[in-house]
């Protein structure tokens, strides 16, 4: 007997050199990477991405068929009785890359061999296969062997790395277990196998199988290793891979089955991507995918101004007035003080602030007469157009004190009148609490002035900015004169709102599409993706001037005013990644409701 197994290891030992000699000749080790692939783009600024691919010293490396033969013998209802096995299995089949072109069979071996699942894609159906698998009977290793045999010779994919993943508790037949391990080394089946526990004799059997046929074996003694343990099994004889970016440190991967994950980080530009394979038996090789970043971070833009070499909110003489609201509603409280308290200490304050050359004047409506009068014609030009009137302006807003009714259309008409003969840049700008109050049309007042060529802007004061009535209300008078809507929460956001508004305001067009608007002078940057774009100043006469942003710039554009002749210039700097995703989605979004307003027009 002893004779005949030293003769039969001879034969496995030379079938197995002889193996190793064709695997050579074929170049056994290969590894590609399936994902990301050559035509991959990334659009942030930095990012990592997963690498997923095969790795395989048996075989071919595009298809991976596995089989797992399982013992379910009656032993292990004593040496594993939480069925661990199991759990082992569909632990691995679960990492494994799910981009990964793999077929599972299920095998279980007792006294003989049976096929419980057949080779399938779908993975889900060899775990519930893995759940029910029974415990009785005797440990026929041969027979469960040589049943995944005949299945891979059956549905095996031509090309393929073909592997058993064997489990047992014990030993088996010694001859038996040799001759199919014999068997699966002539048809290039490499055998994994994974023994729970110490039985000296099944360690021998299980250790020579895997050697004669290229694969590897784990023994454990505690069942709870078993997880761990058909994990650690190197399926397809790759010992590690290892993945670096542009020549940077290798990182190790993840190894499961034939198969290998790992994250690097990418950077803007070429990415060279390399993944490094090393076999048990020492052979290296490598596969390579280079991706591109492209840069996808937002541009900020500013808008000013010069004017005989000094900065200016307008490039003409600008005629701004001032509608205050000083109706009843102002004496709500915001913050705790009265609105009327905080929009007289900011008025006052920007009244420094405002350039000398912009010409100002005030208006107020419901300054005079009581709420319960009803006067619908309670406005008041309380400090006309002049020279060297901000010290008048700054005593007429101390005086305010709120009364009346809420009558802004006729406001709006009578600021008609207010400009006189003055014919540069004309704008109202109204600071009210509330809507229309005595049954006027504010829409078609500043319909009209627009007609004049004076635009209004409102600022919402101290109701929020949700889009309830007022909000529409007021949106609307400012879109029919061309103006701006803003509003304004807190006594910072009113002297924002104040200087956005006095200023001339420009706005920003991609294509017939105004994809952000700002005013002259204001240091909130304008956040953009890269690209075209025209910027329009609404001055008279209109200036237009084409501009491109790059990824990161911060370019400020300056139009400057020498006599009656208007040019332009460009500084740029770089800036640190800003995302611009919701950016894009805005101005998405803002193209495609361009063409559903024009046809309602």
């Amino acid at each position: 007997m002893r004779n005949s197994l030293a003769v039969l290891l001879i034969v496995l030992v030379c079938g197995a050199l002889v193996s190793e000699a064709r695997a050579a000749e074929q170049g056994a080790l290969q590894i590609e990477i399936q994902s990301p692939s050559a035509d991959f783009s990334a659009t942030e600024g930095e990012a990592t991405v997963e690498v997923e691919g095969i790795a395989s010293a048996i075989g071919g490396v595009r298809y991976l068929d596995m089989i797992f033969v399982m013992d379910t013998s009656q032993s292990l209802r004593s040496t594993d009785p939480g069925d661990f096995r199991s759990t082992g299995a569909i632990g691995l089949i679960r990492s494994l890359s799910p981009r990964s072109d793999i077929k599972i069979g299920i095998v279980s071996f007792d006294s003989k061999g049976e096929i419980v699942q057949s080779m399938t894609s779908e993975r889900g159906l060899a775990v519930e296969a893995l759940r029910d698998l029974p415990r009785s009977g005797s440990t026929n290793l041969a027979g469960g062997l040589l049943t995944a045999l005949r299945e891979l010779e059956k549905n095996g994919r031509p090309g393929s790395s073909r592997v058993i993943m064997l489990f047992t508790d014990g030993k088996s037949n010694e001859r038996k277990a040799y001759e199919a391990a014999i068997q699966s080394h002539h048809q290039g089946v490499t055998v994994q196998t994974l023994l729970l526990g110490t039985d000296t004799k099944g360690t021998s059997i299980l250790d020579t199988v895997a050697w004669a046929t290229g694969g590897s074996f784990v023994q454990v003694k505690d069942p709870a290793m078993l997880p761990k343990a058909f994990l650690d099994l190197r399926t397809t004889g790759v010992d590690s891979v290892t993945l670096s970016v542009n020549g940077s440190e290798p990182v190790n991967a993840k190894l499961a089955g034939g198969t290998f994950t790992g994250n690097v980080p990418l950077h803007v530009g070429e990415n060279r991507i390399v993944a490094f394979a090393t076999s048990l038996d020492g052979q290296t090789e490598e596969s390579v995918v280079t991706v591109e970043m492209r840069d996808a971070s937002c541009a900020a833009l500013e808008v000013a101004a010069v004017k005989e070499g000094r900065p200016v909110i307008s490039l003409n003489d600008r005629s701004v007035e001032i509608v205050v609201d000083a109706s009843r509603s102002m004496w709500g409280r915001m913050h705790g003080e009265p609105k009327m308290v905080v929009a007289k200490e900011i008025l006052q304050d920007v009244s420094y602030w405002f350039p000398e050359d912009l010409k100002l004047a005030l208006r107020a409506y419901g300054s005079m007469s009581p709420s319960d009068s009803a006067d619908c014609a309670d406005s008041a030009l309380l400090v006309p157009f002049g020279d060297a009137n901000r010290e008048p302006i700054r005593r007429a807003i101390v005086g305010l004190r709120p009364l009346g009714q809420t009558p802004i259309a006729y406001a709006l008409n009578q600021a008609a009148r207010d400009f006189g003969t003055l014919k540069d840049d004309r704008a109202v700008v109204l600071v009210t609490d509330g809507i229309e109050s005595c049954g006027g049309d504010p829409v078609q007042a500043a319909r009209e002035l627009r007609e004049q060529g004076i635009m209004v802007h409102l600022i919402g004061f101290g109701f929020g900015n949700g889009a309830g009535e007022d909000t529409a209300s007021l949106q609307a008078v400012a879109n029919a004169s061309g103006g701006r809507y803003v509003t304004a929460g807190s006594a910072e956001e009113l002297k924002e709102a104040l200087v956005q508004t006095v200023a001339t305001s420009f706005s920003v067009f991609k294509g017939s599409t105004v994809v952000a608007s700002g005013s002259l002078g204001s240091d909130r940057p304008l956040f953009l993706p890269e690209g075209d774009y025209r910027v329009e100043l609404d001055s008279s006469p209109p200036q237009t001037v084409q501009i491109n942003l790059a990824p990161r710039d911060q370019l400020t554009l300056t139009l400057q005013k020498e006599g009656d002749f208007v040019s332009h210039f460009e500084r740029r700097d770089r800036m640190q990644h800003r995302s611009c995703e919701d950016v894009v989605a805005s101005i998405e979004r803002l193209e495609l409701q361009a063409p559903l307003q024009t046809a309602t027009h």
